[in-house]
């Protein structure tokens, strides 16, 4: 650098020695001022950067605020931190803009004391004041720059927390997301039970169109080995009757069915028994497996039928008018009376012989002894033929052309209820009929019997036995009824039952002594309203109660 040096004497040095001075000042001044742009120059670029992270800090703001979508609240807090970053980045742009005008206008002090020192500064007070101002405004600028890099640490908290909030909102929404397929995944599990619902329902109301209100089916086969259930109801909820219908009757605790009017249906089945005999031209009662009603037997004497004034039975005896001759075949089919009376349906097969045929099929099956066959008209003893199932066997083939009859009875149940109040007359009960091994205790009210059906012929022969008690004693004491009381000591009194019935008896005998009193205890004696004294030794009287008038009388 050239110094020039005007004219002078001695006093050039010192002129030198400022000029030296204000030179060293003016390099400590451009390089101050160098520095001061460096820091406008970062300033600069940190503004930049901040701008930059604050830009990424509204983008990632954006990005959080959408992937939250459906969770407000962290939404609303991302987009606040994404505010506060701008409103930092803002901030730091303000004080980088501050810190570049600052290094601006040191630049501009920089270059004036350049300048006067280029043009030999017109004095060291103005440069040194230009120093001091530089070096102020580098110390501003540096402020500026602390200020701007504040700024940018705060915008990349603010982006920070931005971040955060993202990571929290994408968090959320994971978690969203997850419950909306757990959601999903449910309603589609619902959906499938709902399907399947809807399956078994369209299955179940094709099922019941099916059956309908009032099915009906040519035939139903119930396997297993518990139980069909049928409509049950009382007499009084018993449906319009249509004859085949089949129901339980809860009132009557059986079941009924309907032909022309409803009727219990019970068990049983009639059966015919065969008795073979050989007459023996003198014998005429001849003694039978049963004891069946005349009306239901069938008689036949070597294949002729009996009229029924040729004879007759009593319990299991029939007995001929006139001797069978000797050597016949008698046979007799007596129809059983079963636990429910039935009727016989008799199932007629009707064929024509052809002089060798002898094995013919029946249009029902039926037990042998059910059977009756005719040839020609002429009835065919049963060891003339046999009966398996269906099939019956001659013995002999029929003659041809001859006309063969076999009539099959065949048993129909029918329904007897119980009878009717006052309806079993006398006429209805055999001759000792009634025994005690016929009747259940407690079981026969008065309401089941007419007024005076019971007569004694309709009665066994075989008392009905009532059991009577003895006691002994040396005390007095109430008798119960049916009882019989020994005194066994004198001065005693023996109370007959309180409130007798009729027929009720009580029998008291006393011991050697003649002082026994029999107490009344309300009812009469013998007509008396006085207690009675047994006056005699080793006395038996029986006391049965008669009404209230008489009392007790004495047998």
């Amino acid at each position: 650098m050239a110094i020039f040096r005007g004219d002078g004497g001695a006093g050039d040095s010192n002129t030198d020695s400022m000029l030296s001075l204000v030179t060293a000042q003016a390099v400590i001044a451009t390089t101050k001022a160098s520095e001061a742009a460096s820091s406008e120059t970062n300033a600069s670029n940190s503004e930049t950067v901040a701008t930059t992270k604050a830009s990424e800090a509204s983008t990632s703001a954006t990005e959080a605020a959408n992937s939250a979508t459906g969770v407000a609240q962290y939404a609303t807090a991302a987009a606040n931190s994404a505010t506060a970053a701008a409103n930092s980045a803002t901030n730091a742009s303000t004080s980088a803009t501050a810190a570049a005008s600052s290094a601006s206008s040191v630049s501009s002090d920089a270059a004036a004391a350049a300048t006067s020192a280029t043009n030999s500064a017109s004095s060291a007070t103005a440069s040194a004041s230009s120093a001091t101002i530089a070096t102020t405004k580098a110390s501003e600028a540096s402020t500026s720059a602390s200020g701007a890099s504040t700024s940018a640490t705060n915008a990349a908290t603010s982006a920070t927390n931005a971040s955060s909030s993202e990571s929290t909102s994408a968090t959320n929404a994971t978690n969203a997301a997850n419950s909306a397929t757990a959601a999903a995944s449910s309603a589609s599990g619902a959906s499938t039970s709902a399907t399947n619902a809807n399956n078994s329902a369209i299955a179940a109301a094709a099922s019941a169109a099916s059956i309908g209100t009032d099915p009906s089916f040519n035939s139903v086969t119930v396997t297993g080995t518990t139980a069909v259930k049928m409509s049950a109801g009382t007499t009084a909820q018993r449906p319009t009757g249509v004859a085949g219908q089949f129901r339980y009757n809860t009132t009557e605790g059986k079941f009924e069915g309907y032909s022309t009017e409803w009727g219990e249906i019970g068990g049983g089945a009639a059966d015919l028994r065969l008795n073979s005999f050989t007459g023996n031209g003198s014998t005429t009662a001849y003694t039978l497996s049963t004891s069946p009603v005349e009306d239901n037997t069938l008689v036949y004497i070597d294949g002729v039928y009996q009229n029924k004034t040729g004879y007759a039975i009593v319990d299991n005896v029939l007995t001929f008018s006139s001797a069978p001759p000797n050597s016949s075949a008698i046979e007799i089919t007596a129809a059983t009376i079963a636990p429910v009376t039935a009727s016989t349906e008799f199932k007629l097969s009707q064929f024509t012989g052809n002089g060798s045929t002898t094995v013919f099929t029946l249009s029902a099956q039926s037990p042998e002894n059910n059977t009756n066959v005719y040839i020609d008209g002429v009835y065919q003893s049963k060891s003339n033929y046999a009966v398996s199932g269906t099939t019956l066997t001659f013995s002999t083939a029929p003659p041809s052309g001859s006309a063969i009859e076999v009539m099959a009875a065949n048993a129909v149940v029918v329904s007897v209820g119980t009878p009717d109040d006052g309806t079993v007359t006398t006429a209805k009960i055999a001759n000792n009929a009634v025994t005690t091994a016929k009747i259940a205790d407690a079981n026969v009210t008065t309401a089941k019997i007419a007024s005076g059906a019971v007569t004694a012929a309709k009665i066994d022969s075989v008392p009905i036995a009532v059991g009577i008690t003895s006691v002994v004693t040396a005390t007095s004491l109430t008798a119960t009824v049916n009882t019989h009381v020994y005194v066994s000591a004198a001065t005693q009194t023996i109370t007959l039952p309180a409130s007798p019935a009729i027929g009720q008896r009580v029998l008291i005998t006393v011991g050697n002594f003649a002082d026994t009193v029999v107490a009344r205890n309300g009812s009469n004696i013998m007509s008396s309203a006085t207690d009675f004294t047994m006056d005699a030794a080793y006395l038996s009287i029986q006391f049965i109660y008669t009404d209230a008038t008489q009392g007790w009388v004495m047998s």
